[in-house]
């Protein structure tokens, strides 16, 4: 497979190509994005992900790299350390209890928006927006700047690899993602945009450009990712009547359809590190200095660790994907998610117990490298006045 990276295909087609590659060799070899060995079985990924000394994030988590404000995932400690620190200023295990009430507030109010049309599309209408506002509530910022934030990490993800319109893209949406933040500084509060603005690293205030990375990173991460979580569990419960009737006679399922969306289709396909010593992973030698690139996705359909890997079911035991990631770098938001997609599938099951898919032509797509999203959901429904 000298030829495979997300750029140049599907996610249909990659996970195709990963599962061919899987049975000839546990460690998979591209030329693509100045080349790169692919992790693919569950387990190597997953000791990969936890030995960040020998698997380091530096320089970059993505490919290509490229010149842009590094952010805590492209750190190792003791530096990660310190900016995981600034992070957990806006996202820890307080955060899911904390919004849940505003995210199904919203969820309600979104759905009351389409619900005597008919009709809908769920990508544009639902699935995009609940996530959106619940960054904002999040984060602090206010909902008048949904559309910019939005359109603006959109528009981030599609240039990651063009330079130039990459550059214009960082510095449009930090202009955008900073000015709060300034407006801040010296003031008191315990809102997470004040907390940044008199934040320290190292016995340091942050500088601009470093709060403008630490917001443009979780503002993308924090909703672009659940956009395409969301999508993804209601194109598998909705395309399928049978069980969306079942989740809506038994709705303590849908914390477990939730964990089969994420494992079938995780909202980023993997991560890249830097091999930092010569190791053998499987039997394969990887020389010090390579690339490789840990599969989320090719984990968590890998026939060893999950029993027919391809299909939805809700009889799997305990969530075990690596969507989410694993070891220092596993997503700290990851809670969030969860509670947002429960909530925002919930309600809509409970409101519109008919809704179902109006088209078979639904594709997921690659955005910006890693990241699996569906762009348009078309749905019908008896409508509710």
């Amino acid at each position: 497979m000298t030829d495979f990276s997300t750029y140049g295909t599907t996610p249909v087609e990659a996970h195709e190509r990963l599962a061919s590659a899987r049975g000839k060799c546990p460690v998979a070899h591209s030329e693509e994005l100045g080349a790169f060995d692919i992790l693919l079985r569950y387990g190597d990924v997953r000791n990969a992900a936890k030995d960040w000394k020998t698997f380091s994030s530096r320089p970059s988590a993505v490919r290509p790299v490229t010149e842009r404000a590094r952010v805590a995932i492209d750190w190792d400690p003791p530096e990660h350390t310190e900016w995981r620190k600034i992070i957990n200023l806006g996202v820890d295990s307080s955060t899911p209890g904390r919004i849940e009430g505003l995210v199904r507030a919203d969820t309600a109010g979104l759905i009351d928006s389409f619900a005597a049309k008919g009709e809908c599309d769920l990508v544009a209408e639902f699935c995009e927006q609940v996530p959106l506002q619940a960054i904002c509530h999040v984060l602090g910022f206010d909902p008048e700047h949904k559309a910019d934030i939005r359109r603006l990490s959109g528009e981030l993800l599609a240039s990651l690899k063009e330079p130039v319109r990459l550059q214009k893209a960082i510095a449009d949406f930090s202009e955008l993602a900073t000015a709060p933040v300034l407006a801040r500084r010296g003031k008191d509060g315990e809102d997470f945009l004040t907390l940044l603005a008199n934040a320290e690293i190292n016995g340091r205030p942050l500088e601009v450009r470093e709060m403008a990375s630490t917001l443009v990173s979780l503002l993308l991460a924090g909703h672009e990712t659940t956009v395409s979580g969301l999508s993804s569990l209601l194109y598998e419960v909705l395309r399928r009547p049978e069980l969306r009737d079942r989740l809506i006679a038994e709705p303590d399922l849908i914390p477990v359809a939730v964990e089969e969306a994420l494992r079938l289709h995780p909202p980023v396909f993997g991560f890249y590190r830097r091999v930092t010593s010569d190791v053998n992973i499987a039997g394969v030698e990887v020389a010090e200095d390579s690339t490789v690139y840990l599969c989320w996705a090719a984990a968590n359909r890998d026939p060893e660790k999950f029993t027919d890997p391809d299909e939805f079911r809700l009889d799997r035991a305990a969530a075990r994907h690596l969507t989410f990631g694993f070891g220092i770098h596993a997503c700290p938001g990851q809670a969030v998610a969860r509670m947002e997609m429960t909530v925002a599938a919930t309600e809509l099951l409970r409101r519109l117990p008919d809704i179902h898919l109006v088209t078979d032509d639904i594709r997921h797509e690659f955005r910006g490298s890693e990241t699996e999203s569906i762009s348009s959901l078309p749905a019908a429904f008896t409508p509710v006045a």
